[in-house]
């Protein structure tokens, strides 16, 4: 497998998926949720069906997209999920190896 191959994932409609593409989000596994409690839930739970960024696509291809939640104390608190390809729908190709 050539490094390129190994840093590109796939959409639900095997579309490359490459780190800094905009990907909406359609699924999240029922394992994610199932670990995470209160609070945690509900903002994992709110990415569902946003467009989000994805920060990072490992070797072999797992896509993981995150998100960034502002709080009323002014601190902020991300969450980063790994998602499966039938998860996601490429929405705009922007990673940085792709032409423009």
């Amino acid at each position: 497998m050539s490094e390129t191959d190994r840093d590109v994932g796939r959409d639900r409609l095997g579309q490359a998926v490459k780190t800094g593409d905009l990907v909406r989000l359609l699924a999240i596994r029922p394992s994610i949720l199932k670990r995470l409690t209160g609070s945690e839930q509900t903002d994992v739970s709110s990415m569902l069906g946003r467009t989000l960024k994805v920060f990072d696509v490992y070797e072999g291809g797992l896509v993981w997209v995150s998100l960034i939640w502002s709080r009323d104390d002014g601190s902020s608190e991300v969450h980063a999920i790994a998602v499966d390809p039938e998860q996601i729908e490429l929405v705009d190709g922007l990673g940085s190896s792709r032409m423009t």
